[in-house]
């Protein structure tokens, strides 16, 4: 019986190949691409080689991945801070980079995102008296990461555009 070595375990094309298929969809951290590559049974010598060719041609770059992610947020999903930053740490960006990205906001960009999120469910609680409508939109932007100000700073005026 034949075993199987880490190098023939590991897919045909090379690793840069299989990183560019990787990035095909969505733009990606460098983190993710090596755990990508890693769990294909690439070995550290390819990846790397993959990972510095990639960067050469700018095809990742951790900054820029951080500010499309928290555009892509504002656009689509919108979510406090707070958990902007745990998902961009989870994918494995520095905290520099995410700080970057996350400087290049509006200051008020918050309290106008968390009214947004808002928006469709606050129609259903208005029916509510204060105390459970408070605690609602309490509950519901915290759960989407918005941090304890910018809660407050909706709860005093939560319908103002």
């Amino acid at each position: 019986m034949r075993r199987r070595t880490a190098a023939s375990d590991a897919p045909k094309g090379g690793a840069y190949d299989a990183a560019v298929r990787y990035l095909g969809p969505r733009p990606r951290s460098v983190a993710e691409i090596r755990r990508h590559l890693r769990s294909k049974r690439f070995d550290d010598l390819a990846i790397d080689a993959a990972i510095d060719k990639l960067r050469a041609q700018r095809y990742i770059d951790d900054e820029a991945f951080a500010r499309y992610w928290i555009e892509q947020r504002d656009r689509f999903r919108p979510k406090g801070q707070r958990a902007i930053v745990s998902e961009l740490l989870q994918k494995g960006l520095s905290r520099e980079a995410i700080d970057l990205a996350l400087g290049e906001r509006e200051p008020d960009a918050e309290v106008k995102r968390a009214r947004a999120v808002i928006k469709r469910p606050i129609t259903r609680w208005m029916a509510m008296d204060d105390v459970e409508r408070k605690r609602k939109i309490h509950q519901y932007l915290a759960q989407r990461g918005f941090s304890y100000d910018v809660i407050e700073e909706v709860l005093a005026r939560p319908q103002e555009e």
